[in-house]
């Protein structure tokens, strides 16, 4: 089609003249259809010639277009992530380290869907995300896998300036008559921070509950009380001017992962998991303490 003639062809596929006029009656003989009229030593091509080769063209250059995202996946400059966590890990922890994984693949789509735990455990299981970001309850969904990510501890969060600002560790003696914003009671953690000021006989004035950790943060950080809370999103409110301290006695918060059960794991998927567990031990070893992993 681009030569005109066998010999041209010849030359551009590298081989004889005859081998090219013996392929061109073989493939006429195949589809059954004539491609060319032969006029002296010229091809004339048919319409049905025509049309065929547009077809080749276009599936040729589908073919390049696979290879080269071929080649861009094998550089991770393409692709995508989908992530789904819940709140806690999301309101400064999740998008600041997707950006750096986001250096380090430019070019991947990025989704990150902030959920209830129950809901992004819905969204993994069937396989609309990669990966999810929840904290360690017990899940029995047959269409997860889950692993711990990180087995950490509650801190104590007060307002600027509070009386025991100054302390290094609180307990919950400390917090006696104190307004105590409560996580809420729809939460198994609810119950386990109650027990432990129960246990020490310690009376708070249970006024204020949210369910999420980085609202209990945001009401202490006005003046409200003060709470007991998750170590990731203390971190952030801490930037803030929100004061935090270790509490003791220890009240366990794990972080766990959760991936799409019978699905292998893409490589940007399994990056994505080294960068996160990397991030999480920078921050246990910057936070003197307060971020305490097992």
């Amino acid at each position: 089609m681009i030569s005109g003639t066998t010999s041209g062809a010849a030359n551009i596929l590298c081989v004889s003249q005859p081998a090219v006029s013996r392929l061109l009656s073989d493939f006429e003989a195949t589809v059954g259809v004539e491609m060319f009229e032969r006029h002296k030593k010229r091809l004339i091509a048919t319409p049905e010639a025509k049309f065929f080769y547009a077809e080749v063209e276009r599936a040729f250059v589908s073919l390049e277009h696979l290879s080269r995202a071929a080649e861009e996946l094998r550089g991770f400059s393409m692709g995508s992530l989908r992530v789904a966590s819940m709140p806690a890990m999301s309101v400064e922890f999740l998008p600041t380290l997707l950006r750096r994984f986001n250096d380090v693949h430019p070019g991947v789509s990025l989704s990150l869907q902030v959920r209830s735990t129950q809901q992004v455990a819905d969204l993994v299981a069937s396989q609309q995300f990669d990966v999810g970001v929840i904290s360690g309850i017990q899940l029995s969904d047959p269409g997860i896998d889950m692993t711990t990510l990180a087995d950490s501890r509650l801190v104590c969060v007060l307002p600027p300036g509070h009386r025991l600002a100054q302390h290094a560790l609180i307990r919950p003696e400390d917090l006696e008559g104190e307004v105590f914003v409560s996580l809420g009671t729809e939460q198994d953690l609810r119950y386990k921070i109650d027990n432990v000021f129960e246990q020490a006989g310690v009376s708070r004035q249970l006024l204020i509950d949210t369910q999420l950790h980085y609202a209990a943060c945001g009401f202490v950080l006005a003046g409200n009380g003060v709470s007991v809370v998750d170590p990731v999103t203390a971190q952030h409110y801490a930037k803030l001017g929100l004061v935090v301290k270790r509490f003791e006695p220890r009240i366990g918060y794990r972080y766990s992962l959760i991936f799409p059960r019978n699905r292998a794991q893409s490589v940007l998927t399994r990056g994505f998991v080294s960068l996160l567990q990397d991030e999480l031990n920078a921050l246990q070893h910057s936070s003197n303490g307060l971020f305490d992993m097992l």
